[in-house]
């Protein structure tokens, strides 16, 4: 299992190398939040005038990521210590670190703030696409 960030699923819908993490990573569920998917649909139009993509292309694209969103009550007792380590520096990502402490699971994220993190272990693209050729 690992938590999915919204700029994660961002770079896969324009076509990013994290479309192959995705496509080629088998046998691991992708998790998320409420407020990532939010964050994922918000941009997904913006994106899309952006890079002179298809707007419906990218949210039917975004469907079939298989993006599990957990249930807010499945993280919510972490949202504490979620708030001490992220909250200050990057209030919108408590959830999501609040998800992958529950779940211990790792993140997916490009964001420095999350991977400055020593409680929650992340991934990169780059990182993951390492251990897929590794």
């Amino acid at each position: 299992m690992i938590a999915v960030d919204a700029n994660a699923a961002l770079s896969a819908l324009i076509g990013g190398k994290a479309s192959k993490v995705f496509i080629e990573v088998k046998g691991v569920k992708f998790i998320t939040t409420a407020r990532v998917v939010s964050e994922i649909r918000e941009y997904i139009p913006v994106l899309a005038k952006k890079k002179g993509l298809n707007r419906d292309v990218m949210e039917a694209a975004f469907s079939l990521l298989g993006l599990e969103v957990a249930k807010k009550e499945a993280y919510s007792e972490q949202i504490p210590l979620a708030l001490d380590l992220i909250g200050r520096r990057d209030p919108e990502d408590v959830e999501l670190v609040a998800l992958a402490l529950a779940m211990k699971c790792p993140v997916w994220t490009n964001d420095d703030d999350l991977v400055e993190l020593e409680q929650v272990k992340t991934f990169t693209t780059a990182e993951i696409l390492c251990l897929l050729e590794g």
